[in-house]
């Protein structure tokens, strides 16, 4: 889905009630506060279309307060004022408002559906607004299941992205399982976090950014999960939303490990804003089987990206000896391949204990050579559909020609 509508209610009945009734038409995405600031920040972090915004009776005055601020702040955004019954009172309070208009559960889903769909399209371009066109992409690598492989993929994927644009600002967010693996290989303390990066989101700037964000000498900052994150309970949906944008505002591209991270609104909210998702699995029967149920939970979840076809495929530690070849993999999971990648066990361990990236320890790898070529994709036009790696150009064909001119 491309757009969003923003929903404010302490009620969920009625969010329940919201959701369902128009899953088809937007992402719902929650308010997780009713302060004015943050609700405007959260409209212009998710480019909202319409607000739906709940009048209960017992905090009338209080929400109808609420409701002339909002509209005030941003009057050409389409509000829509939302009651468990639509008394005469309510619909009065809410039309003096400022609202556009009135819903309710007992009104017709058909009829409510109208209603909003007309509110979206009659929305005009607000110029207080940020414009998507100016923000980063951000790329995310899955995998159902936790350990180093989808941490070193998504680290190198971010360095290679950093080494081929030197100037440009890249980010990786580190957020798989175990946590800030990322940081360990390269022996750069973890000094401010994910969750500090939450905390921080009202002051979240430029200075912030280089000052804070724990940095590599090749200029790629890293935002890892700290290793007791028993905070993460207390992160929202919105809070997730916030972050996002403030960085797509900063950064020109960002990487996000997600390696590990189980089906959950955290996880569908990442790849949601994500521009394009890599999903890494082994060529091995638990592997495939657990991510194959990941990837029908994000298709069930209706998890925006995913279902418009701009997840890709790469099959780690791929022996093409051995079946099931990467072709058949792809074919299985009903998603384009992108690549593989070999073992390469020898140069992984080595870039783990030695603080080195791949590319200074072993920038001739043939897991090294591979990742350079996925980031050259990846950098051309950061929103484009991925085009798979050309086989006869791979590691192992190289290999083979350079046996066939000995």
């Amino acid at each position: 889905m491309s757009q969003h509508f923003l929903l404010i209610t302490h009620n969920k009945d009625v969010a329940h009630w919201v959701q369902t009734t128009l899953q088809d038409e937007a992402e719902i995405v929650m308010a997780d506060s009713d302060n004015l600031e943050r609700v405007v920040q959260l409209i212009d972090a998710v480019h909202a279309r319409v607000v739906l915004c709940e009048l209960q009776g017992s905090r009338l005055s209080q929400d109808a307060s609420f409701m002339e601020g909002l509209t005030a702040a941003k009057p050409l955004l389409p509000v829509i004022a939302l009651a468990e019954t639509a008394d005469r009172q309510s619909v009065l309070t809410a039309l003096r408002s400022g609202a556009r208009d009135f819903i309710s559960p007992d009104m017709r889903p058909g009829e409510v559906i109208s209603l909003v769909r007309r509110a979206a399209q009659r929305e005009v371009s607000d110029p207080q607004r940020g414009n998507g066109g100016s923000e980063g992409a951000m790329t995310a690598v899955a995998s159902a299941r936790p350990g180093g492989d989808t941490t070193m993929f998504a680290l190198h994927l971010a360095l290679a992205l950093q080494e081929q644009a030197p100037k440009d600002e890249i980010l990786l967010l580190d957020l798989g399982v175990p946590a800030g693996d990322s940081l360990q290989y390269l022996g750069i303390e973890p000094t401010y976090t994910f969750v500090d990066a939450i905390r921080s989101l009202r002051r979240l700037d430029e200075t912030l950014i280089n000052t804070a964000f724990p940095k590599h000498e090749t200029g790629l900052r890293i935002l890892a999960m700290p290793e007791d994150s028993l905070e993460m309970g207390r992160i929202t949906s919105a809070d997730l939303y916030v972050l996002l944008s403030a960085l797509k505002r900063h950064f020109r591209q960002i990487v996000v490990n997600l390696g590990g991270v189980p089906a959950s609104e955290f996880l569908y909210v990442l790849l949601g804003r994500a521009e394009r998702t890599l999903l890494l699995v082994e060529q091995s029967v638990p592997s495939c089987k657990q991510n194959r149920n990941l990837l029908q939970k994000l298709r069930d979840a209706k998890v925006d990206k995913v279902g418009a076809g701009q997840i890709s495929l790469v099959v780690d530690r791929y022996l093409p000896s051995v079946p099931p070849d990467a072709e058949t993999i792809a074919k299985g999971f009903g998603i384009p391949l992108l690549s593989t990648l070999p073992s390469s066990g020898m140069a992984r361990l080595t870039m783990m204990n030695s603080g080195e990236s791949l590319f200074t320890s072993a920038p001739r790898d043939p897991y090294t050579v591979a990742i350079r070529k996925i980031a050259i994709g990846l950098g051309d036009d950061p929103r484009a559909p991925l085009k798979p790696i050309d086989a006869g150009s791979g590691w192992l064909n190289q290999l083979t020609n350079r046996f066939k001119t000995t």
